[in-house]
Formats: structure tokens, sequence, C-alpha cells
């Protein structure tokens, strides 16, 4: 009897997947191209059948099963609960374990004793190697190879590794994987990462307040200027004199970033040290991990010293935006900006062959040209607001800033297109989300345009995919509903159903007060 059971449950399990992949073909085949495009866009964001169940139920109006007598058929047959599949229970296979990776970690680190959240070296080792691959390469900010010698050496007492900073790197890194360690409670899909942040607040105790970000920031600033004026410059740079001038470097560009995102100065100083040298070496070389492809070059060196340029300039325009506490009168900004606008083009103007667009091939080279455009997408945005405009009288500087945002959103959408093709969107960075939400904002306010409309809709369908893997991307998702709502702008039609969805399957009541202390101005997550 009990196998007999068991039979008729797979049976029914088949058939309600049957009844799916029909309903899933035949909404593609029926709908518009746009609601296809969307439904395709979820497909390849990975998103759980479950998700894409709801999404179609939420796509489908009355009209449209009008026009289809058919799909309306087969969707009110399997809308059964007979003949629908609980896609939201926990499933052995949907998640990537270590045995099914493509390739075995890129680089191997012991378990002990830099945690007790796993005695796994192999699930360590495969964290490790995700965020070595998709996070370290842009900011750049630990040195991989002296990292790597001392945790493989597994001695406490080591100069650039600690249970600490091992601990912080695992938290970032289980947002990369999908494996059931990555989670500290399998069953539950915000518990990413938990257990290796608690193992990092017995390391070290946060601060635990609404701030904490931007004064846990200030901190890193301060260390290292203190370490600046503490150790000299070397005549020879030895490996440990470059992890310094890596680390000074790379703090400060992290902080700069963080100020220009936020639209908060953070007064900081370039560093007075040099570049790394960019000589392309053999060993110097990046594979995309866990896909199994061939090594290229990872220009690491050459994106690095690229951003410290641009941050050079970011510093000045935050200073001169930002600084204050204000945005400058409209009479004065524009002329400061265009200084501005002169500087970056010349950056842009000046990069190496080997980051132009025509040849990137990593990553975190074209995440470096999303950042350019968004930087200008928060500059110009300062020159945006209507009120500025209307007591000046300054609409055509006002018109021509919101064409300068635009411009930059809608490369963006273009980098992003190369982005997916090349790499897909599971790994993308946090830089990459941050501008990705940047142009989500830009473009909120231009959906009048058509060509703006489908930019905005492209945006809308990676931005939901990465709200599931990102907390932060989560969070913006919602501000931009309540953005929209506060404002009054009516939401493109094509997006009703994915923020449906979003609402329906991601965001939840209590999410609120977890982002207390994510953002630096909280007040905009309203209570829901």
């Amino acid at each position: 009897m009990r196998r007999k059971l068991s039979h008729k449950r797979k049976l029914n399990e088949v058939e309600a997947e049957r009844d799916f992949l029909r309903q899933l073909v035949n909404t593609l085949r029926d709908s518009s191209d746009d609601r296809a495009l969307q439904l395709l866009g979820l497909i390849r964001s990975q998103a759980p059948p479950a998700e894409l169940q709801l999404y179609i139920k939420n796509a489908m109006t009355d009209g449209g099963r009008q026009q289809s007598p058919v799909w309306a058929d087969m969707y009110d047959c399997t809308r059964s609960p007979s003949n629908t599949i609980d896609f939201h229970r926990p499933s052995p296979h949907r998640a990537l374990t270590i045995k099914r990776l493509h390739s075995s970690p890129v680089y191997r680190v012991p378990a002990e004793p830099w945690t007790s959240v796993t005695e796994s070296d192999e699930f360590v080792s495969h964290l490790v190697s995700l965020w070595l691959t998709w996070s370290q390469p842009f900011h750049n900010w630990i040195d991989r190879d002296l990292f790597l010698r001392d945790a493989q050496a597994a001695n406490l007492n080591s100069q650039c590794c600690s249970p600490f900073l091992m601990n912080c790197i695992l938290t970032e890194a289980c947002f990369y994987s999908d494996h059931p360690e990555a989670y500290a409670d399998p069953t539950d899909r915000n518990s990413k990462g938990l257990h290796f942040y608690e193992e990092a607040k017995r390391c070290k105790a946060a601060l635990g307040k609404g701030e904490a970000a931007w004064w846990h920031l200030g901190q890193l600033r301060s260390l290292a200027a203190d370490h600046t004026e503490t150790y000299s410059e070397p005549a020879t740079l030895t490996p440990e004199g470059r992890a310094a001038t890596n680390a000074i470097w790379g703090i400060y560009n992290i902080s700069v970033t963080t100020s220009i995102t936020w639209m908060k100065y953070l007064s900081t100083t370039q560093p007075d040290r040099p570049h790394l040298p960019c000589d392309h070496g053999p060993a110097e070389t990046w594979v995309p991990y866990p896909r199994g492809a061939s090594p290229v070059q990872s220009h690491i060196a050459c994106v690095f010293n690229n951003l410290c340029e641009l941050s050079t300039i970011n510093t000045d325009a935050s200073a001169l935006v930002f600084g204050s506490g204000q945005i400058p009168p409209p009479d004065s900004l524009p002329h400061t900006l265009q200084e501005i606008r002169a500087r970056l083009s010349r950056w842009r103007d000046n990069l190496p062959e080997c980051l132009t667009l025509e040849n990137v091939t990593v990553p975190h080279a074209l995440t470096l040209h999303m950042f350019y455009h968004a930087s200008i997408m928060i500059l110009w945005g300062s020159l945006k607001e209507p009120g500025d405009a209307a007591k000046a009288g300054t609409e055509s500087i006002t018109f021509a800033a919101r064409e300068v945002c635009v411009d930059a959103a809608e490369s963006f959408v273009q980098l992003l297109r190369i982005y997916r093709a090349k790499w897909g969107i599971d790994y993308m960075c946090l830089t990459t989300v941050s501008c990705l939400s940047t142009a989500l904002f830009t473009l909120l306010s231009e959906l009048g345009d058509p060509g703006r409309k489908s930019a905005f809709a492209e945006l809308c369908v990676v931005a939901r995919a990465c709200s599931r893997k990102w907390p932060i991307m989560k969070g913006l998702m919602r501000i931009l509903q309540l953005s929209a709502h506060k404002n009054h702008v009516s939401l493109l039609p094509e997006t009703h159903a994915l923020f449906v969805d979003f609402e329906a399957t991601i965001w939840e009541r209590h999410d609120h007060e977890r982002f207390k202390g994510i953002y630096p101005n909280p007040s905009t997550l309203a209570r829901t």
C-alpha cells in the first residue's frame, strides 16, 4: 500500500510538472513580445518554478484570456490543486552541491583554524574561490597571494589572514553559492551567510547601531590613514609592501565608491602611494569559477589602477556636490559639473587598450565601465530637481541633465546585456548591483518614452532576480516601489506582475527591520 501511494504521489508530481511545462510554453507562445521577453528573463535568471507560476498567474489578465481561449482553458485546468506541485518546498535537487560543481575549487584553504562553522575544507575552499573570482578582483583591497599563503599555512599568528577576516569573506561568499551549507538554516532563504557572520561578530563585536555601516567605513578610512603615516613607502617594494599599498588604495576606493553611491560626502585623502605594476604576467589569470572555461588574463592590476584614477575624480566631485550637505544652487552647479565631466571623459578616453569595451574579457573590467556611468547618473541627477528649475528659471539645464543621466542609464543597460551574455547574473558583485539600482531610479522618471520603457522593464527583471540573492537589492526594489507610489509614478503594465511576484515571494514584512542598518537614510523604507 505504501509503495502504491508513493507511486501515485510521484505520478501526480510528474503530471503537475507536465502541465506547468505546457502552461509555460503556451504563455511564451501567446503573450505579447514584451511579456514573453520578461518571462524569458525570469527563466534565464533561474527563478524557481513557483515564482514563474505566480508571474504567469498575475500576468494573465481577463482580456488576455479572452484573446487566447485555448490558453485560458489550459490555465484554468492547471490552477487546480490536484494539478499543482509544491515548488516552494525545498528540494535537494535544486541546490548546487560541491560534488556537482563543474570544476574543483580554484584555491584550496582549510576550514580549521579559521572558522568553527564548518569542518569541510572543500566547502571553505569553494567559498573562498567564489569570493576571489567574483568579489575581490574589482576593489582588490586584499593581496590574494599573501592571503592564500597565510590561510593555507593555518597559523593564527599570521599577518595576512585571521578568523575575523576569513569569516567576513565567507559571509559574503555565501551569497554567490546555492549550496545548502551556505545557509545558517537550509529552510530559511534569508539565512545565507548568517552563521559565518555570527562567527565574525564573535571575533570582533559589531557596533550594532543604525549607522554602523557608515561608522565602520570611517574607521577603515582612519586605519588606512594611520597606516600610511606610520609605515613610509619602502625604497624596494616587497610583497608585504605591495600588500600594504593594495590595502591603502583599496580602502580609499571603497570609501569613495560608497560616498558617491550614497551621495554622502566622506572626507578622505588620496593615498601617497604608487599604483600597482601592470605587466600582464602569465601567472595573473582568471577563470569564471565554478564554470569550466579556459583561463584568461585577469587584468586585476589594470582595473585597480584605473579605479584609483576614477576615485580621485569622484573624490573631488563628491566634495563639490555633496560636501556642504546641500546641493549647490543650479546657477553654479552646471559649471562645476562641466569641469568634472571633462575629467571623466579624459579618464574614459585614456583607458588602456585591454580595458576598452571591445577587449573586455573579465567581469570586473565591465563593472569599471558600469561604475563610470553610475557616477555620471548620480552627479548629474543632482540637477534634475524640478523645484530648483522652477525657482531659478533653469529648465534648459534640468532638461540637459536629464538627457545626460538617461544616456548614461541606457549605456549601462547595454553593458548589462554584455555581462549577461558573457557570465550571466548569478555572480554579479555588489558594485554592479549598486550600479543597476542607480540606473533603475534614473529611468523611473523617464517612462514616457517607449524605448526607455523597454530598458526599465529589462532592468526590473534583472533586479528582481538579484533581489532573491542580495538583501540590499531586495531593499532597493522595495524603495523603488515606494518611490513610485510617493511620486505618483505609474509603473509599467509590463512590470506589474513582476512587482506582484516580488511582494508575494520575496519581500517580507519584517524585512523593514533588517534594512535599518544598511541604508544611510533608512526612513525611505516605509513600514508595510
